[in-house]
């Protein structure tokens, strides 16, 4: 394997350790080797899970996709028939286990690829219902996102499926677009985080004054956050397997990410000193890692100015959304994943639409390459 291939692969298993350490800083010491144990769990369940039936209801059709020799079994995505003129393609069905055609160099490789991501989205729920669920429904929830929820809505959004051909089917520009994960990993696994407290149930009321979550392990928290940018910028820099087609500027992706970072840490940073006089160093690092996942959906896409801008309104709505979790909802999330996830990976979803003007990225899900609605180059 060349290093341009392994060096991103490497990176990106940065993403789902920066999270862990992220979750872990928030979380009371008397729990912490509870969610240390619960972590490891999520990381051998996303493994097992995409391995046993995941990778295949993901890429079971990545010829769809992809033109690549080592790929061209892995045909069968239900729904998708070019030659009836049908693009609604809803889950794939080659490659389990990762037998037949799936036991090839290259869908190896996209294994190995996607799996940070099937990783980062098990854990996110799963630390978050570490210290209120019993073993075994954490677990339950481990395997049900990394070998269903998060196969299929990656294979509609990056597999060739039917979010993707939306701009084919009924013109809808280029399909949903989500380059690096703000809906498919980020949203996903603070949305399961979410519905999962509230199955849980909420907690008694509180009469004090709302404070800032507590800083248990600060330290780690900055350190995950580091670590989580590391892997997205090496993870995003690969030019994943999904974007095959598309005009994608690697400059384009660093800069807007790297902007996206700052943005977020510099306005929850603000928000800190006002809210209570000095930065929080919990908070500060979760609003750095919620500005990456809200740039991840347009990071090729955006000018700079508008990733510093998505950043920063990252920044501003996670100290909000840990409010509504923790106080408004009573519902404890001590790792803040549903707020860093499911509101931030929806507004990074938003701002696609929002900022990206179609000078960037031609060719995204097979539209606009060379003609879109009589407009060259859309």
């Amino acid at each position: 394997m060349a290093t341009e291939t392994w060096l991103p692969l490497v990176l990106g298993y940065l993403i789902p350790v920066g999270f862990f350490l992220l979750g872990w800083g928030g979380i009371e010491p008397e729990r912490a080797r509870r969610a240390a144990t619960q972590g490891l769990l999520a990381l051998a369940l996303a493994a097992l899970g995409y391995f046993a039936v995941g990778f295949a209801f993901h890429l079971g059709g990545a010829a769809v996709v992809s033109d690549l020799p080592g790929l061209a079994g892995l045909d069968r995505l239900v729904g998708y028939r070019v030659e009836a003129g049908l693009y609604w393609g809803m889950i794939g069905l080659d490659g389990f286990f990762l037998a037949g055609d799936a036991d090839t160099p290259e869908a190896l490789v996209l294994f190995a690829t996607y799996l940070p991501m099937v990783a980062t989205a098990t854990l996110l729920p799963v630390l978050s219902l570490a210290a209120r669920a019993r073993g075994w429904q954490t677990a339950l929830i481990g395997m049900l996102v990394a070998a269903l929820l998060f196969p299929l809505v990656a294979c509609w959004v990056w597999g060739g499926g039917w979010l993707a051909a939306l701009g084919r089917t009924v013109e809808r520009g280029h399909g949903l677009v989500d380059y690096a994960g703000s809906g498919v990993v980020y949203l996903l696994g603070g949305t399961v985080a979410l519905g999962g407290l509230l199955a849980l149930g909420r907690g008694p009321a509180r009469e004090e004054p709302a404070q800032m979550p507590p800083a248990h392990f600060p330290l780690l928290a900055n350190l995950g956050a580091l670590l989580v940018a590391v892997g997205w910028l090496g993870w995003s820099l690969g030019a994943p397997f999904h974007a095959a087609g598309a005009q994608v500027d690697p400059g384009r992706v660093a800069v807007n990410g790297l902007l996206a970072v700052a943005g977020a840490t510099l306005t929850c940073l603000i928000y800190c000193w006002l809210a209570l006089g000095h930065g929080d160093p919990l908070m500060v690092a979760r609003g750095a890692a919620a500005g990456l996942v809200a740039v991840s959906a347009g990071a090729p896409f955006l000018p700079p100015w508008a990733a510093l801008i998505v950043g920063g309104v990252a920044g501003l709505l996670l100290p909000l959304g840990v409010y509504l979790v923790d106080h408004l909802l009573r519902l404890a999330d001590g790792t803040a994943a549903a707020a860093t996830g499911a509101l931030s990976g929806l507004w990074g979803l938003m701002a696609v639409a929002l900022f990206a003007d179609g000078r960037w990225g031609q060719g995204w899900n097979g539209v606009g390459l060379e003609e879109y609605r009589t407009v060259v180059g859309q």
